[in-house]
């Protein structure tokens, strides 16, 4: 009777590693492909944070609130997925869900080209999570560091 016990539990232990092993497989390829968009998996993305006055609008129209991220103006809409992760065999992959963000601003952000202007949200290299103290904001910096992975989801938030 033990042995069929150990026996079971030792084959459902294999059946949930296979069945892990491959959705990290998966994920894996998914990420190394340098043709993916954030409307189609998770990619690693610069974030910021930034505070504004209470009141104060976004391009949107709508008021500053926790939960609004300013990223690209085509973006603007979307429901964005933000996750911690780390890296695996190489591999950059999710790990656990940082929080359901709606992207209702916009903004110049960082210096990449070297002009003196920020483009980094212009451009799509960057989003900023609009935190409402400096106190959040370096919080923020942290806890999740200077890159999240980010998933768009077409839609009203």
């Amino acid at each position: 009777m033990k042995l069929k016990r150990i026996l079971g539990i030792a084959a459902c232990v294999v059946l949930m590693l296979s069945i892990n092993f491959e959705s990290n497989a998966r994920a894996h390829k998914l990420l190394s492909d340098t043709t993916n968009s954030p409307y189609d998996y998770p990619v690693l993305i610069r974030c910021t944070c930034y505070t504004a006055n209470e009141g104060a609008i976004t391009s949107s129209g709508k008021k500053v609130r926790t939960g609004i991220i300013a990223g690209k103006k085509e973006w603007q809409g979307c429901v964005a997925l933000l996750y911690t992760y780390k890296e695996l065999d190489g591999q950059l992959v999710p790990v656990e869900l940082i929080g359901i963000y709606e992207v209702l601003d916009t903004g110049a952000g960082i210096d990449t080209d070297g002009d003196g202007k920020g483009d980094s949200i212009i451009n799509g290299s960057s989003i900023d999570v609009y935190q409402p103290t400096l106190h959040q904001a370096e919080e923020w910096v942290d806890t999740y560091g200077d890159y999240v992975m980010f998933q768009l989801v077409p839609g009203k938030g």
